[in-house]
């Protein structure tokens, strides 16, 4: 039930934020991966950071132009090799807040924002978004998918590739890495 509501604040938002995202010829949505603990700040386990590096070399070659995440250590740490490979910096604008598990408002907020930045930043550009598991469902509806997604818990080798298209929803491709 608490995925309901941020779901359907994002699909709210569906009329405004697909217009300015339409342009991105390609964007890449993945969850953190494997953290050492439930904290509400926790790092990466061991199988994480090999998880992060993966993603990495699957993206390496895909003409990434920007990378965000949310500043949370997991995030950032699955971002980190993938950035680091490109010479990209992490943007970690606009910010979620302290728990991102918290307030379905604050998804809400920082979904209608993160969709402007790309629309007004990365007019063609392919961007790689790192987030959580409340927060990827709320962007991929924001972007135009028309069905919900669901991210279990312990779900941690999704990558979504959305490919907008020029009229009606996008392309959506949920990969497992």
């Amino acid at each position: 039930m608490r995925f309901v509501r941020p779901v359907v604040t994002a699909v709210w938002l569906v009329g405004a934020a697909v217009p300015s995202a339409i342009a991105q010829e390609a964007i890449f949505i993945v969850r953190h991966a494997e953290r050492t603990d439930r904290s509400s700040d926790s790092t990466l386990s061991a199988e994480g950071e090999a998880r992060a590096e993966r993603l990495a070399r699957h993206l390496r070659d895909a003409g990434i132009d920007a990378i965000y995440s949310t500043s949370f250590r997991r995030t950032l740490g699955t971002a980190a090799p993938l950035a680091e490979v490109l010479g990209l910096d992490v943007q970690t604008e606009p910010t979620l807040g302290p728990d991102p598990m918290g307030s379905d408002d604050r998804v809400g907020r920082y979904v209608e924002e993160l969709v402007a930045r790309l629309g007004e930043r990365h007019g063609a550009d392919r961007v790689v978004v790192v987030g959580h598991s409340n927060t990827l469902p709320a962007l991929l509806a924001a972007l135009g998918h028309p069905e919900p997604i669901s991210i279990a818990g312990d779900e941690y080798d999704n990558l979504f590739v959305v490919l907008p298209q020029p009229e009606g929803a996008p392309t959506l491709l949920r990969i497992r890495f």
